[in-house]
């Protein structure tokens, strides 16, 4: 009888497991609005000179040996000693199948007992479901995840979009964190459907409480697409490559250029800054008459025109109604009035053959965010030929992008003069300006103002620096959920904010301001206190005093044209709403006073009585 030959994975694999010959490679997720490395994702790697070295056939050959499990279980405590004896910060994303964690429930405790000893808490661990296997019974993984939750740790759900994952999963996990499958972010900037998906990704997540992370992020120009989408966390060799003694901290040449990238969101709130005279804001102001052409000039006179003027970059080509129908480049005509037979084909053609025809082109009323925004998507070598500036759809002038780029750093400078320094959000001088500006137009809108509850007993305990972390989860789980376009959010001082509503469905705004903080708050905790809904200290008569986590909450109330007539009058109407909802148990929770008032007096719809929102 032939005896069957052994299988060289089966054994390599079992040598592997059987002498932990494996290592672990980490990568970092960059949280590109603070500048900083947020987390590391463990990543195996079996020996470089065995048939398991590839991490798909690894885990593949363990699924078909039966011993995927079991290799999971030792990567995980590897990941964990690692993470801990390199002294890494932030969280530790842990990758496991649905196999693993269905036989993990009834050995949480233990796992948790395991890291506790190992000095490092299970609120800084983040399981990660990864989508190389189906998952069979939903209802048991859930419970499983229930009990990983109730022992401090976090869930995220990889690849979405790719794999087994489903919208349908997403919604029944109920992740914190979600992380967008490379294929949808590399080559972003380039692909508005791509956009358009994780746009909706990242609506979605804001509404359940979930973080949204880019993998697999390789070029620059998509990381700029990624910030203007609301995507804080990316992951991809654009910052790091996986490795086995990774750097803590995000290495100079990053850290410099992502805080400075950070700064245009102090442009969000243009129209609330108290502007020095002659300040620009607009794109008129930007623009200069140039020379222009029009489509019946020929490729000939384009050449020489840009061969006699070398100061020359760039001509608007307009038509019969002076509208801009394309931009002579001269860099583009002259390079190509070399090519071999160009001149002897083209030379009495029109210009129209050399010419771009899809310039950058802005209206007279565009405001510097939006000009900045387009100019970081252009290509850098079309940088240097400027712009053109319309007026309902007529040529007005041609810019400079140098122009454009000092006006936006002073706009810039000029709002962190007002800007709060923890969270670069306006502080109380652009709050007031905005708010009276809107008020003497006459415009309709809802004020709110929210501080976080219980937040000294937590700086505290936790102390200041985490605070500070805290204060940001809040100011982003604000401007997350405000449109930039017509919305406005301030930092008053401390954990007080100010959040004024421009958009229809500010209700479902404030929703996600809740949903969001209370989802991201809960990494902060430790999970002794996490079970216990708090925590006791000892008060100034050194007696034991329990204090609840901090949530967020909020007083509102909707202004109507002639309601008041400052913004000091609307802050004072603002404390009761703000009364009213502190004084509520729960979660995070708003409360907004429907009530109609006039300066003079105040009346109402139906009655007197707040209407509650929550």
């Amino acid at each position: 009888m032939r005896e069957t030959a052994p299988d060289p994975l089966a054994t390599a694999l079992d040598r592997l497991i059987r002498q932990r010959s494996f290592d672990i490679h980490f990568q970092p997720l960059v949280a590109i609005d603070r500048a900083e490395i947020y987390a590391f994702e463990a990543l195996t790697r079996a020996p470089a000179d065995g048939p398991l070295h590839s991490p798909l056939v690894l885990f593949d050959a363990a699924a078909r040996c039966g011993r995927l499990i079991e290799l999971e279980q030792l990567i995980v405590r590897r990941a964990a000693e690692r993470f801990k004896a390199l002294g890494l910060p932030g969280q530790l994303f842990i990758n496991v199948t649905a196999d693993t964690l269905l036989a993990a429930r009834e050995h949480v405790g233990t796992l948790a007992q395991e890291l506790r000893e190992l000095g490092l808490p299970t609120s800084r661990i983040v399981i990660e479901l990864t989508e190389t296997r189906p998952i069979d019974d939903l209802a048991q993984l859930g419970g499983t995840l229930a009990a990983l939750r109730a022992h401090g740790f976090r869930i995220a759900l990889d690849d979405l979009g790719e794999g087994f994952a489903s919208l349908r999963r997403w919604m029944e996990m109920r992740p914190d964190f979600v992380k967008i499958d490379r294929h949808f972010i590399d080559g972003i900037a380039q692909e508005p459907l791509k956009q358009q998906f994780v746009r909706s990704i990242v609506e979605m997540a804001a509404t359940s409480g979930g973080e949204v992370v880019a993998e697999g992020l390789e070029q620059e120009p998509d990381l700029e697409v990624l910030r203007r989408l609301g995507i804080s966390l990316c992951q991809g060799y654009l910052f790091a490559r996986p490795s086995a003694t990774p750097r803590a901290r995000l290495g100079a040449q990053w850290s410099g250029r992502l805080a400075a990238a950070a700064q245009p969101r102090l442009l969000q709130n243009d129209l609330a800054l108290p502007l020095e005279q002659g300040a620009i804001t607009t794109a008129a102001q930007l623009a200069r008459r140039a020379l222009t052409t029009t489509p019946d000039a020929t490729c000939r006179q384009i050449v020489e025109l840009f061969q006699k003027d070398e100061q020359l970059l760039a001509v608007p080509v307009l038509d019969d109604q002076q509208r801009p129908v394309g931009l002579l480049r001269s860099l583009q005509v002259l390079k190509r009035s070399t090519e071999r037979y160009f001149m002897d084909i083209f030379a009495k053609r029109s210009c129209v053959e050399v010419m771009d025809t899809h310039p950058l082109v802005f209206d007279v009323s565009t405001p510097l965010r939006a000009m900045s925004d387009a100019v970081a998507n252009l290509d850098e070598r079309l940088l240097t030929d400027g712009f053109i500036v319309t007026r309902d759809g007529a040529y007005f002038g041609s810019g400079r992008c140098s122009d454009l780029l000092k006006a936006v750093s002073d706009l810039q400078v000029h709002a962190a003069r007002y800007a709060n320094p923890l969270t670069l959000l306006p502080g109380n001088v652009p709050i007031d300006h905005h708010l009276d500006r809107l008020i003497e137009g006459g415009e309709t809108f809802l004020a709110a103002v929210w501080d976080i509850d219980h937040f000294k007993p937590f700086n505290d305990v936790y102390g200041y620096r985490v605070g500070d972390d805290i204060i940001r989860l809040a100011a982003q789980a604000l401007t997350r959920a405000a449109d930039p376009q017509i919305d406005f959010v301030g930092h008053i001082g401390g954990d007080d904010f100010v959040m004024v509503l421009r958009s229809a469905d500010w209700e479902d705004r404030l929703d996600r301001v809740c949903a969001a903080f209370d989802a991201g708050v809960r990494s902060f905790f430790s999970a002794e206190h996490l079970a216990a809904g708090g925590y006791v200290t000892l008060n100034r008569q050194n007696q034991p005093s329990f204090h609840l986590l901090p949530t967020i909450s909020c007083g509102a109330l909707l202004h109507q044209p002639g309601s008041f007539d400052s913004a000091r009058a609307l802050a004072a109407a603002l404390a009761e709403p703000k009364r009213v909802a502190k004084g509520r148990a729960g979660g995070s929770r708003f409360f907004v006073d429907r009530r109609q008032r006039s300066i003079h007096a105040l009346t109402t719809v139906e009655d007197h009585v707040p209407a509650e929102v929550l």
